[in-house]
């Protein structure tokens, strides 16, 4: 399924950027591009790195590298 039409980013390249290290929306935004132009995608891109990453599953505040990195805050 497309998480990010903007940058044709599926759920499954995001679910790799987790398997690859990936542990906040900033890491998958950084590694897939998701999520940094219009930013409808960013509420999809923490849910899926809330279920799917053991680090970040506990805790779902904003990650302060979301605005240094350019994830649109559309959807926060």
């Amino acid at each position: 399924m497309y998480v990010c039409h903007c940058n044709v980013v599926t759920d499954r390249d995001i679910l790799e950027a987790i398997a690859n290290g990936a542990r906040c929306v900033a890491d998958v935004a950084r590694a897939t591009g998701a999520g940094r132009t219009c930013g409808n995608c960013v509420g999809s891109l923490r849910d899926l790195v809330c279920q799917h990453c053991p680090v970040r599953a506990g805790g779902t505040t904003e990650h302060p590298a979301e605005r240094e990195l350019g994830v649109s805050g559309a959807a926060r």
